[in-house]
């Protein structure tokens, strides 16, 4: 990716300056007769072609512009034997440019197939990537409570939806509660659980689950493949919390408004 980012870097402010506004706002496409017009040398084309694709920041619409380029070359005739007949003649202004189209064929036609095939490359490797970190994220699992603490979860479901906790929504049900703590998979999680607190108070409970053993010991601390995004969302906007580091780093900094409520559920396991 970096490669491709380099070749055509992407759009800014900056570099529209020099056009107009209707030039900046056109819909960038193949136009061949913008890009070939009725003469047209190597550089022209390859700069034409490298201007358009500077505004088209989506490799899948690279890939269609230069589908459109690719296939409009190949439609296009070389005709071998017109450079012998040019060089006969006594040449003209217009028959130097006709020997610069011919000259440009074979060179703009192997450009053209490269740039093609390069995005073509990028876009499967996009894709591959895509379905890896699909991959990972469904084989994503929420915690694991110690067995041997097992048979309190139904106490502390009952405890933190009650009136004096109130840390998870009244509707929660116990067997989408359990899922939580008994590893499940990203696709296991039909309901996450909508949380009431603040989000400093549920990752503090996490990570004394995790201290004290009550669940597998399970870091915390990172934004990448924390379970507490599959297993909890806000209630503002029924979304996962994310960036779990930046309120890690605040944890130790200051007391916490709700940890009495920590301090009840963590009595439990006593």
């Amino acid at each position: 990716m970096g490669k491709e980012k380099e070749q055509y870097p992407k759009i800014t402010k900056k570099s529209l300056d020099y056009l107009d506004e209707v030039e900046k706002n056109r819909e960038v496409t193949f136009q061949s007769f913008d890009v070939f017009g009725r003469a047209y040398t190597e550089s022209s084309v390859k700069g034409r072609i490298e201007d358009d694709l500077r505004r088209i920041p989506s490799l899948v619409n690279r890939y269609k512009y230069l589908s459109k380029a690719k296939s409009h070359i190949n439609k296009m005739k070389h005709n071998s034997h017109l450079k012998e007949e040019l060089i006969d003649k006594e040449l003209s202004n217009f028959n130097n440019k006709k020997l610069d189209m011919v000259d440009a064929y074979f060179p703009i036609k192997v450009w053209i197939e490269k740039q093609y095939d390069q995005i073509e490359k990028e876009i499967e490797k996009e894709k591959s990537n895509k379905e890896k970190k699909k991959q990972l994220e469904d084989s994503q699992t929420t915690f694991e409570i110690n067995k041997k603490y097992s048979h309190l979860l139904h106490d502390m479901w009952e405890l933190m939806k009650g009136d004096k906790i109130h840390l998870i929504h009244q509707d929660t049900i116990l067997e989408n509660f359990k899922i939580i703590f008994t590893k499940k998979t990203r696709l296991e999680v039909k309901k996450p659980i909508v949380w009431l607190g603040n989000k400093k108070t549920l990752l503090k409970l996490f990570c004394s689950f995790s201290d004290k053993k009550i669940i597998t010991p399970t870091a915390l601390s990172w934004d990448k493949d924390n379970p507490l995004d599959i297993t909890f969302i806000k209630q503002e906007n029924m979304k996962p919390y994310f960036l779990w580091r930046d309120t890690y780093s605040k944890l130790s900094n200051a007391a916490l408004r709700e940890q009495d409520k920590i301090d009840k559920i963590l009595l439990l396991f006593k």
